[in-house]
């Protein structure tokens, strides 16, 4: 299956993925700021319709994916994989020479599988702790 990779997403893609999945919407203006302040955007698009996204923030030492999205009807495809890959090869671009980066994420319930088959690690490991998470909510 052809695909096309571009690096910006619209705040109404972002909430159909999300629903796509079972998701609930954001708020748009929020999205748009998220989407300006992150470092990496991709989106994946299929006969003309975006069926996935991957959203990472980051400065240069350290990113965090935030967002892997990929519509229900495209799941198990490898897009997003490819997404990942995407995202991936940006941060290794963005390294400096003799310099290190470092991607992390925090993986939904049950997907911890397809990270590690995108060369991630489970937490705890070597020299690190847990990952932890602390939510703000209003």
């Amino acid at each position: 299956m052809e695909y096309k990779i571009e690096n910006s997403i619209l705040p109404t893609e972002y909430n159909e993925l999300r629903n796509s999945v079972g998701w609930d919407s954001k708020d748009e203006n929020v999205i748009t700021e998220a989407i300006k302040n992150s470092a990496i955007v991709k989106k994946i698009i299929v006969n003309n319709k975006t069926i996935g996204m991957a959203r990472a923030i980051g400065d240069g030492l350290y990113y965090l994916i935030v967002d892997v999205v990929v519509n229900k009807e495209y799941q198990g495809k490898g897009f997003g994989k490819i997404l990942i890959e995407e995202i991936i090869k940006e941060v290794y671009n963005k390294t400096k020479e003799g310099q290190k980066a470092s991607i992390n994420l925090v993986s939904m319930q049950g997907k911890e599988t397809f990270y590690e088959k995108c060369g991630f690690r489970k937490i705890p490991f070597d020299f690190t702790g847990y990952g932890m998470i602390r939510r703000i909510e209003k």
